[in-house]
Parts: structure tokens; C-alpha cells; sequence
């Protein structure tokens, strides 16, 4: 075809209808090659629709996000009451050392889904840079999960998991906890305090 015939094909009803049919095609193939599911139920969303922040028209879509020190780390957490209503909840922070990582020193659960990430910090360098145990399972039958490649760890609401322990470490990576809640809350299987984190 050439462009002139393409430019009049796609100017006509039947050439619109044309380019949108293999349009859709191409994002259900795609979908299908990256495993998207056509059946995914969308999270309600409740993002305030206020935007201004009386300094300009859109001053509230930006967040600061808190950042705070943390060791030889620095991390933040981020939920619905800080993100406008975004219905789910951010903590952020950086394995820089062997040892335990993050907050949890025994097992705890959530009454939401969660998924962390563990990425390189390298940009040129895919890899983690670290090897990881995350352990999943009640107190006493914790399952050992061993990494050393970027990972994403998927827990359903209601699955015990933590601590996590970074048994080698090259160099800095990122640990990201996302958690489709607007609170972020756990449970030890004993009561305790809830630390954020």
C-alpha cells in the first residue's frame, strides 16, 4: 500500500474501522504475550478530584514523599492519606548491607494483597547485586526463599511471610512493599505493636 492509498484508506469509515480492529488485536496479543488478563476487576478509586493546592491548578497532584533515615538506609511509606486517595499504600527502602532487612523480625499477615520488589540499583546493570532470603510461612514453619536476580515477591491477604535477611550484598538495591489498601495494617500472630514498615 502506499502512503497515499494509506492516507485515503484511513480517512474513510471502513479504513477507521480497519485500523481500530488491528489496533485491538495488537493490544490483546499483547496482552496475551505479557500475561494481562482481560478479566482483571479494576480497584474502586477514590482520588480526590481537588487538585489545586491555591498556588496553582494542579499543586496537589504533587507529593512530597517523607523520607526518613533509617541506619545506613533511608525509606519512606506512602498511603491513601498522603496520595490524594490512591487507593494503596508505598514503602520504599534500600538493602545496603547483609543482615535483616526491613522492620519485621518474625512472621506477620495482612488483610490486603501485597507484592514487594527487590531491583538493582545499577542502571546499567540489570542484576540485583544482592542475594536475598524472603521467608513465607507461620512462625515455626517458615519457608526459606533464597534470590539472587530481581524479584518480585506476590502475597495474597491472609498469607504469613517475614523476615526478610540479606545474605550477600555487592551493592545497594531496592526493596518496594506495594500493597493494594488505602491503610496499611499487619499482625504478629502474638499482639504487638504495629510499627509502620
Amino acid at each position: 500500500m502506499t502512503s497515499k492509498n494509506k492516507t485515503k484508506d484511513s480517512s474513510t469509515r471502513r479504513g477507521f474501522v480497519r485500523q481500530l480492529a488491528v489496533g485491538s488485536a495488537s493490544v490483546a496479543t499483547a496482552g496475551a504475550m505479557f500475561g494481562f488478563d482481560a478479566g482483571i476487576v479494576a480497584v474502586a478509586q477514590n482520588v480526590s478530584r481537588d487538585t489545586s493546592d491555591d498556588k496553582s491548578s494542579y499543586g496537589k497532584c504533587i507529593v512530597s514523599l517523607p523520607i526518613r533515615k533509617m541506619g545506613e538506609t533511608v525509606m519512606f511509606s506512602a498511603g491513601a492519606d498522603l496520595l490524594n486517595g490512591f487507593p494503596c499504600n508505598i514503602i520504599y527502602a534500600f538493602g545496603t548491607q547483609v543482615g535483616p532487612l526491613g522492620l519485621s523480625r518474625e512472621p506477620h499477615v495482612h488483610d490486603h494483597d501485597e507484592v514487594v520488589y527487590f531491583i538493582g540499583s545499577d542502571p546499567t546493570d540489570p542484576e540485583l547485586g544482592a542475594e536475598v532470603n524472603f521467608k513465607i510461612g507461620p512462625n515455626g514453619k517458615e519457608e526459606d526463599h533464597i534470590f539472587s536476580v530481581p524479584t518480585a515477591v506476590v502475597i495474597p491477604k491472609g498469607i504469613w511471610h517475614c523476615p526478610m535477611e540479606t545474605l550477600k550484598c555487592d551493592r545497594p538495591f531496592l526493596c518496594m512493599a506495594v500493597s493494594l489498601t488505602t491503610q496499611y495494617e499487619f499482625r504478629y500472630s502474638e499482639a504487638k505493636d504495629q510499627p509502620a514498615g
